[in-house]
């Protein structure tokens, strides 16, 4: 077994590290739970794809709006902070969510609204929570703290939908919320028992939010290996991800299924990627970081092309457990590229914008959402699995240094 994975294992016997992790864990879980179970609610509602992938929308807009100011913000307040004040917010949240469908008043707008503000809590996983990973993990082994990380991710998105579909059936929204409250609940004690770390909050505290933030970008702009990475983020982002989106009304329109299988299939993509990630777990080499990071991308978009092609759930599922594959290595690889190439003082505001890149979704979402609308959802997966694939061509010329 590799470095990287014996480092894994004596990552998480650090209780400090392994409560930040734990939060990771539960957090993603509500999250792709509640895209599901959003996805599926606001179809039956509405019957229309267009405004399944709006809601999604709403969940990504944060981190383009305000991801690179969160990255700035966590200098000044500290990671731990950050993360605690985004937790009290988000359970307060859930517990006025589920109030409000206990009492039979929810409605689509409420879920729209929820899954901005917990967008907006996404926007602190970069610069707070992974910054802590990395930053109690230490150089060394910020790679295996990331793969870890990445790969603990990728599991959440395989047991969320699972979760979020047995609830739908049992008792529906009430369900997916209440796993809401639980997760942020048991998260916030968490971070609410660990002290400050230090080395999270240093540069912010002799500079101004502004400056810090132009400082990142510049950054970012003028250092080609950072540039590359950060062009792959934003590929992967406008015309990779937004495919899943599209899996609730796939399985319900074409392929006819409920809520149960229908999550069982958005599972195999996250199971895929867990593969993914702990396969590079294991065996990762240094110096193939970049070749997983873009074949990942590329391994993803040629799924989705077989995934609009499905002729009924077991292919469908087949599909996007392959692109979930490929999605694991581009998931894992990329807070590692950014982390790495970044110098230390810069580190929380280029998180922050790697957020901003991860941030372009909405517009991949809005534009995958408006080609169903116009031509039916499997041209929509087939027209932007195609585009990627055209834009990653270009990528590749164009920065070497990705290869």
């Amino acid at each position: 077994m590799a470095v990287t994975s014996r480092y894994a294992f004596a990552l998480l016997a650090d209780p400090h590290f392994r409560a930040v992790w734990l939060v990771g864990t539960l957090s993603g879980v509500v999250r792709w739970l509640e895209l599901l179970a959003f996805g599926i609610y606001v179809f039956d509602a509405t019957q229309s794809a267009l405004q399944v992938s709006l809601v999604s929308l709403l969940r990504m807009l944060p981190l383009a709006l305000f991801g690179v100011v969160t990255g700035a913000v966590v200098e000044r307040l500290g990671a731990r902070r950050t993360l605690l004040l985004g937790l009290i917010a988000m359970l307060l949240v859930a517990a006025t969510m589920l109030a409000l469908a206990w009492l039979d008043l929810i409605e689509v707008w409420h879920l729209a609204v929820a899954a901005f503000l917990g967008g907006l809590f996404w926007t602190t996983d970069l610069p707070a929570r992974r910054m802590l990973l990395g930053t109690i993990a230490g150089q060394d082994r910020v790679a295996a703290a990331m793969a870890l990380d990445s790969a603990t991710s990728n599991a959440t998105r395989a047991l969320g939908p699972a979760l979020g579909g047995i609830a739908l059936a049992g008792i529906g929204i009430k369900g997916a919320l209440l796993f809401g409250v639980a997760g942020y609940g048991l998260s916030l004690l968490l971070v609410q028992r660990m002290p400050d770390i230090a080395g999270t909050a240093v540069a912010g505290r002799l500079q101004g939010v502004w400056r810090g933030i132009v400082e990142g970008l510049r950054y970012a702009a003028g250092n080609r290996e950072m540039a590359g990475a950060l062009a792959v983020t934003i590929i992967f982002n406008l015309w990779a991800f937004p495919y899943t989106v599209m899996i609730p009304v796939v399985g319900r329109e074409v392929l006819g299924l409920g809520p149960v299988p229908v999550g069982l299939i958005m599972s195999a993509e996250g199971f895929g990627a867990l593969i993914g990630a702990l396969y590079l777990t294991a065996a990762a080499r240094p110096e193939r970081y970049r070749r997983y990071y873009f074949g990942g991308c590329l391994v993803c978009l040629t799924m989705i092309l077989a995934f609009a092609g499905s002729l009924g759930p077991w292919s469908a599922g087949l599909a996007v457990l392959v692109a979930g594959y490929g999605a694991g290595f581009f998931s894992t690889m990329q807070a590692t590229l950014i982390f790495t190439l970044a110098p230390p003082e810069l580190r929380s505001r280029l998180m922050g914008v790697l957020t901003v890149c991860i941030g372009t979704a909405p517009l991949g979402f809005a534009h995958v959402g408006l080609l169903a609308d116009w031509f039916g959802t499997e041209p929509a997966l087939l027209i932007i699995a195609v585009e990627g694939l055209l834009a990653s061509l270009a990528a590749w010329l164009y920065w070497p240094e990705i290869r």
